[in-house]
């Protein structure tokens, strides 16, 4: 007999550059069977802007502006690459007190780049809450940087031989005071993240590199000490003053992903202990080399020789680099950072070649995820006439007609309304920001203010789709949940539809939308949806097992009145808890809510079946995502705390309000209310659960289900066997239970504290002394001296002049600055020898028009036009806003 053979359709998807992930500058094409990856290809090149070939027509001062933009996660290190070559080159000396400062600023760039890194990592894994904590501590590392730079991100601090500036009075205090703060925060990562048991199903194995694989393929930083291998620069090379302090070098010996995500955690501990040590003996003297001031080659020494060698109170614009080469490097915080310098006996370097260590490190990436699944990727990287009076009665008829429709709609509208305001009030308290609050009284109007921008947006449709599935999809994901409100008892006397099926019947109308999200992947003609669709129905299925197991009997009325019998003790909660941890669990699934979201909400595909939806379709899968939620958390009131009941211990109710002795519409509309506050209390669960855990992948998602809950769900009715398979996991179950149990603790512990909101500039926990806003100029204390030209990155300060010959000095008749490309390096202001330019506290792009800075004498009619010469301002003559007289 012959077997037929299996037939396999690779699948190829493509990851970036226009991707959350992928920030524009990386594309992954990916190959894919089913959900194991085959093959991936990176394509770079996407943020390529010639910074070597800028370097090389730069003087050094004027390209330290520039190398910011290298890493703007590392911008310090950057900059100290940049000083750190020609210094070598040129055998300068940097000051004790300087090398100290450049040590303290390093390492709080790394902890920033740290932090960087692990609030999107543990975002992209589902974690979102851990991403609005690295802000917070991160925004405080800002703070520091603006008050000693004068700028948030782009400093241009270093400088050749020191420093740009002293730290400012109370300085060192402030960040003694962040050190300890900050070690209160790494210790609450530890128990939020590093002992998550999801956390580490997702990370632990993952992209496993050994020892040998990390130095062939060139591998540094984190990557290689995660790999068994003690190599840090700081150690190796004891460039500036590392070797003075007492740390160690973080390093693990497995080789994956959790490895190097306990080596980043280690590092920042490990550098908050080094900036202790320096803030604590930091010595005095100077902060810059003053030695340096003076080199031999500059331009037009008949005219700016005096004011270049004496007047100038910063190193020359016109450094010179010897002609020699040599390479430097530094521990940047994800690896080895380097530069190789060529001189060339003059003030650009002959040659500029930088070594990134991202660049290097990602050509392993390939390998890595071979045979891996696709979301370890992310891991390891929406007509008839009538009478009046007939008339009257007929229209009557038809409003009472719809009331019963329409109370249901309205009610569940108000419901699923109430459900997103509340969704964002909670998780803004756990990330410690402020919540919805401007769109009526405590925001509650936030909400249908978003449902109705989607009414108003355009639905787009796929070109090459299948138009009515992809139509429809939403529809019966909508409608088949819309459905199960109808068996529900909100009260004693209120069921819509009472069927002795009634839990059946919920389980198999909510079997009817995965098919709608089938449909809805399949006809957007697109492989992303479509992945996700299957994704989607292949997790519906696996928990509606367990789901339907859960429960004690089919007809939801018997159930509380067997509840009811026995009053609070009675609750099926306390008959069957792990049957109900088990309903919670998969409830959670069948809603696709955190960590159980991954079929919409997984970041290597974007947005699941979702991608090709906008307008009104893509807010009918939003508002089908909330109805569920509603109609498992009214289920969960229902089967397991007593739906309508209202027998709580300590808890004195009156006579009139107990249901059973009530009238019949007072005692519904007690019942009503009982219900609904049962089910939105149960929903803080499921919405702390969503901002509390990672996302779970979708081949341990699938095990969660078939291997775990379904064998206990067997058991449900019987106690023994059902509690004897729940320990047969041992105290694997246990530990991870009180690991989740600790990260509820930590996120909750954070709703008591106040947001974090640092509105510019009054709430500043430190003032800066430095400013890098708009540009002020003193007319009559310029020189004309044009160091403001030579020192600028960008060629801006446009200065005309005439050459006084009988005293040999400069008349200044016009100078201006084009702000519209202004980038506020502040070297114009820094190198000025006679200070008549300064920066106003005007830093935000919002305060101030950015308008040309034009001082022009001849206009501002403080000279003569026959005192000047044609031929020296002829540029100023052409401008349209002077005319000769």
């Amino acid at each position: 007999m012959n077997v037929p053979a299996t037939r396999e359709d690779l699948m190829i998807v493509n990851m970036g550059p226009h991707h959350p992930s992928m920030h524009g500058v990386l594309r992954l094409i990916v190959t894919l069977d089913g959900e194991d990856v085959i093959d991936c290809e990176p394509i770079l090149g996407y943020l390529h802007r010639g910074m070597e070939k800028i370097a090389e027509n730069r003087t050094i001062i004027q390209y330290l502006p520039y190398v910011t933009r290298w890493d703007y996660l590392a911008t310090m290190f950057t900059e100290a690459i940049t000083v750190n070559a020609p210094e070598q080159l040129g055998n300068i000396q940097v000051p004790k007190r300087a090398s100290y400062i450049r040590v303290i600023m390093l390492e709080l760039s790394r902890i920033a780049s740290h932090l960087l890194w692990l609030g999107p990592f543990m975002a992209d894994i589902g974690a979102q809450t851990p991403f609005f904590y690295i802000f917070r501590e991160r925004e405080l590392v800002y703070d520091l940087f603006e008050a000693a730079t004068g700028m948030r991100m782009m400093h241009n601090y270093f400088r050749i031989g020191g420093v740009a500036a002293d730290l400012p009075y109370g300085w060192i205090d402030k960040c003694l005071d962040f050190c300890d703060y900050f070690l209160t925060g790494v210790s609450e990562y530890q128990k939020l993240i590093t002992r998550n048991p999801i956390f580490l199903e997702r990370v632990e194995g993952v992209g496993i590199i050994g020892v040998e694989e990390a130095i062939n393929w060139g591998l540094s930083g984190p990557m290689l000490r995660a790999s068994g291998i003690q190599w840090d620069l700081r150690k190796v090379d004891r460039y500036e003053c590392y070797d003075e302090f007492d740390w160690e070098v973080q390093w693990q010996k497995e080789g994956d992903s959790l490895s190097r995500y306990l080596v980043r955690i280690g590092e920042m501990v490990e550098s908050i202990k080094i900036i202790q040590q320096a803030l604590e003996g930091i010595p005095g003297g100077p902060y810059e080399n003053l030695e340096i001031r003076c080199f031999d080659r500059v331009r037009n020494p008949e005219l700016n020789d005096f004011d270049y060698r004496f007047i100038s109170k910063k190193p020359s614009p016109t450094f010179e680099l010897s002609k020699q080469e040599l390479y430097v490097r530094v521990e940047a915080p994800k690896g080895e950072l380097g530069v190789f310098l060529i001189g060339d006996q003059n003030v650009f370097p002959w040659r500029w070649k930088i070594r990134p260590p991202g660049f290097i490190n990602l050509q392993i990436l390939p390998q890595l995820v071979k045979r891996m699944k696709l979301a370890d990727i992310m891991t390891i990287l929406d007509i008839n006439s009538f009478s009046r009076l007939e008339y009257l009665k007929e229209v009557y008829g038809m409003i009472w007609v719809l009331v019963p429709i329409l109370t249901p709609v309205l009610g569940i509208t108000i419901g699923v309304l109430a459900i997103v305001w509340l969704e964002r009030e909670i998780s803004a308290g756990i990330q410690q920001r402020i919540g919805p609050e401007y769109a009526g009284p405590l925001g509650i109007l936030q909400a249908l203010a978003d449902g109705t921008k989607l009414l108003f947006k355009e639905n787009l449709l796929p070109s090459r789709g299948d138009t009515r599935l992809f139509s429809i999809g939403p529809s019966i994901a909508v409608i088949s949940i819309l459905l199960s409100y109808l068996i529900i008892p909100f009260g004693s006397n209120l069921v819509l539809s009472d069927l002795n099926i009634g839990v059946f019947l919920w389980i198999a109308i909510s079997s009817i939308a995965p098919i709608g999200l089938l449909m809805s992947g399949y006809g957007s003609n697109n492989k992303y949806s479509f992945l996700g669709g299957l994704r989607a129905a292949a997790q519906s299925i696996s928990y509606e097992i367990p789901l339907t197991l859960c429960v004690l009997s089919i007809s939801l009325r018997a159930i509380l009145e067997a509840q009811s019998k026995y009053g609070f003790w009675g609750w099926n909660l306390w008959r069957q808890p792990i049957g109900f941890i088990v309903f919670i669990i998969s409830s959670l699934a069948e809603c696709e809510r955190l960590p159980f979201d991954l079929p919409e909400a997984e970041e290597e595909l974007v947005a699941g079946y979702q991608t090709e939806y906008s307008g009104i379709k893509f807010g009918l899968f939003y508002v089908a995502s909330y109805l569920n939620l509603l109609v498992s958390s009214l289920f969960v009131t229902v089967l397991y705390l007593g739906g309508w009941d209202l027998s709580i211990p300590y808890i004195f109710v009156p006579e009139f309000f107990e249901i059973n002795k009530a009238g019949e519409v007072f005692g519904t509309t007690i019942g009503i209310f009982i219900t609904l506050a049962k089910t939105y209390l149960f929903l803080f669960i499921p919405i702390t659960t969503r901002w509390t855990l990672p996302r779970l992948r979708m081949d341990q998602l699938l095990n969660l289900g078939w291997k775990f809950l379904l064998p206990i769900s067997l058991d449900i009715h019987d106690m023994f066997p059902m509690v004897t398979g729940f320990m047969n996991y041992g105290q694997q179950t246990v530990r991870a239970a009180r690991y989740i149990g600790q990260s509820f603790m930590i996120t909750l512990s954070h709703a008591n504290r106040l947001p974090v909101t640092i509105q510019y500039p009054y709430e500043k926990l430190i003032t800066s002394e430095r400013f890098r806003g708009r540009i002020h100029f003193e007319f009559d204390k310029c020189i004309a001296c044009e160091v403001c030209v030579r020192v600028c990155p960008i060629d801006l300060p446009v200065v005309d002049w005439k050459l006084e010959t009988d005293i040999r000095k400069k008349q200044l008749l016009n100078y201006s600055i084009d702000f519209g490309i202004c980038i506020f390096c502040g070297n114009c202001v820094e190198y000025c020898p006679t200070n008549c330019l300064s920066m106003t506290e005007e830093y935000e792009l919002s305060t101030y028009d950015r308008h040309e800075l034009n001082y022009n004498q001849i206009s501002l009619g403080r000279l003569p036009m026959s005192l000047i010469d044609d031929y020296t301002i002829r540029t100023i003559l052409n401008s349209p806003q002077i005319t000769s007289e």
